[in-house]
């Protein structure tokens, strides 16, 4: 059946236009989810551009980190050094100091002829000398005994000799130093 609607156009009864609030309701839906889609892929774009930069940037720090491995392990091996210089030093004679403190406790009439250090053992020195008297050598063995940089000293031999008309005591004494500093030089 047909309706037919004999009345003018201005006498109408208007209806409500439901369409229209759906069709505009589907474009702001449409026009919201492509503002947000927008949105997300500026931010996503933006996110990668960091990434990309960060990426580059760790690219060249590794040559930093090389290097800063390279260093960690040089300043390893400097000190590994350092550690066996100390305890070398610890373990030598100052010759310069011992010489200067064995000519300090030398007894007038007495002197020495030679100073030899023990291949296998640093630590023991060998005095040889001469004096005038026994009671000489004698207190060069006490002097020996109270000095600080020896540890132990021994009377290996002495013999009495006569040069012309004066009467000398060749004597050979056996000491044991202690060790050098930790800061020497």
């Amino acid at each position: 059946m047909i309706n037919i609607n004999l009345l003018p156009k201005d006498k109408r009864k208007k209806a409500f236009p439901f369409y229209k609030i759906f069709l505009f309701a589907t474009y702001f839906v449409v026009a919201l989810t492509i503002l947000v889609w927008g949105v997300n892929l500026a931010l996503f774009k933006y996110s990668e551009s960091k990434l990309n930069a960060v990426n580059d940037s760790l690219g060249a720090m590794s040559l930093w980190q090389q290097r800063y491995t390279l260093h960690n392990a040089q300043n390893a091996d400097i000190t590994k050094r350092a550690n066996i210089a100390k305890d070398l030093s610890k373990k030598r004679v100052l010759w310069s100091s011992s010489l200067a403190s064995l000519g300090n406790i030398t007894p007038y009439g007495c002197w020495l002829t030679g100073v030899s250090q023990d291949s296998k053992d640093e630590r023991k020195i060998s005095l040889h000398g001469r004096a005038f008297k026994l009671d000489q050598v004698l207190a060069f063995v006490h002097n020996l005994q109270t000095d600080p940089l020896i540890a132990s000293v021994t009377l290996v031999n002495s013999t009495s000799n006569k040069s012309g008309t004066v009467k000398i005591v060749d004597y050979e004494i056996m000491a044991v130093m202690k060790g050098g500093s930790p800061n020497a030089k």
